[in-house]
């Protein structure tokens, strides 16, 4: 499904594009997506003796605001997926040599190789393979050769089959990150609750994308933690389909307006952290301040926005952190600053994280929990949630 591009293939570089028709079907469709989001816009309400249906009159606008926005982000998907350029390069014949050798010696016949450059990820190398014998032969024995010869550490891609069978087969290499991410988390409940109202996911891709998602569900127990299981599930779903994270963030705003009544106002903390250029991004709403230690150095990040929910339109706070070797990151629900209220908040956070000196996120998180108790002196106001992560080079 695939559309060759003559003019790269004196390069012995090609590039591949959906053809000139689903280009130009997708181009329509987002067109058409576009439109129909415009027939959702309507002008705000006026002051009416009514009150009611001033208020109802409202809440449909801003139903519709959420449907056109949905539709103007699904554009976007298309138009992006139009224009999107695949790139194949093919091996030098000295490392294909090389490569199709040390196969045989293991029992396989390599059939066809090429590179797939990525913008925002390591390499990819697709190969054709095939069992000599009767036997499957495990797909670590292709990672090992083309670690040997290509210098680089692959793996196989989660999509591809996990041994190299009798009949020819695609499998998919995926380049190992410059950096590996430890995670942990401690949680505490508020005292008589038998529910956390806070809740957190973690994603990690075999791209080298490492997610980590927070959420504090307004009060505490049940309701509390509908909310923000809620919220997490919705930025799950809309980071999975291609949503940008401003975009994800500003969708599951619009959505909790129409829900703040069964949903309350939920926060979100969002951490994307990039394993092969060993840095992250942020995108808060609402929520405690999240932390980077380095040592005994720590910064404070975000902080200060309001939940999701408040006012139909929400632009995130983001910021972006260059990360080293050993960093930890922090997130944290207000539940734990306000266990330290007496010492100073985030100051008083700060200055534990900073004499911390475990470089385990699981033993850091709960030593900080720990800390929260004791400076709360057993009395937990509120749920309580940490979660750590620490970046380390790849051996």
């Amino acid at each position: 499904m695939m559309q060759f591009m003559d003019e790269r293939k004196k390069q012995g570089v090609r590039q591949y594009r959906l053809p000139d028709v689903c280009g130009i079907r997708l181009t329509g469709y987002a067109d058409s997506f576009r439109e129909l989001a415009k027939s959702f816009e309507m002008e705000e309400p006026k002051e009416a003796p009514d009150r009611r249906a001033f208020f109802e009159e409202e809440r449909l606008r801003e139903n519709c605001s959420v449907i056109a926005g949905h539709l103007n982000e699904l554009a976007d998907i298309m138009e992006q997926t139009a224009g999107e350029i695949s790139r194949l390069e093919p091996l030098e014949d000295k490392v294909w040599r090389k490569l199709s050798h040390c196969f045989r010696e293991k029992g396989m016949l390599l059939e066809g190789a090429c590179l797939v450059p990525c913008k925002d990820a390591g390499s990819q190398i697709s190969l054709r393979l095939q069992a000599q014998g009767r036997e499957e032969v495990p797909c670590e024995k292709a990672e090992e050769i083309l670690r040997d010869v290509l210098g680089k550490k692959y793996c196989l891609s989660l999509s591809s089959e996990g041994s190299v069978r009798n009949r020819s087969r695609t499998y998919l290499f995926v380049e190992q990150p410059e950096y590996m991410a430890f995670t942990g988390y401690a949680r505490v409940i508020k005292g008589r609750e038998e529910i956390s109202g806070d809740n957190y996911s973690i994603l990690e891709s075999e791209r080298g994308k490492l997610t980590l998602l927070l959420s504090d569900g307004t009060g505490s127990g049940e309701k509390a933690s509908q909310g923000s299981s809620w919220t997490l599930d919705l930025a799950e779903k809309f980071l999975e389909s291609g949503y940008s994270p401003e975009a994800a963030m500003r969708l599951i705003n619009a959505t909790a307006v129409t829900k703040a009544e069964e949903m309350g106002h939920p926060t979100l903390d969002m951490c994307f952290v990039d394993l092969h250029k060993g840095c992250c991004d942020f995108c808060k709403a609402g929520g405690a301040v999240s932390f980077r230690k380095r040592g005994k150095e720590v910064e404070q990040i975000g902080g200060g926005r309001l939940p999701l929910g408040i006012f139909p339109s929400l632009e995130p706070s983001m910021q972006y952190l260059q990360l080293r070797e050993g960093d930890s990151i922090i997130l944290m629900t207000d539940g734990v600053l306000e266990a330290f209220r007496e010492k100073g908040y985030e100051e008083a956070v700060r200055n534990c994280l900073a004499e911390l000196e475990d470089e385990n996120p699981r033993e850091l998180a709960e030593k900080l929990m720990q800390l929260a108790i004791f400076s709360s002196e057993g009395n937990i106001r509120d749920d309580m949630t940490i979660l750590a992560a620490t970046l380390w080079k790849n051996p």
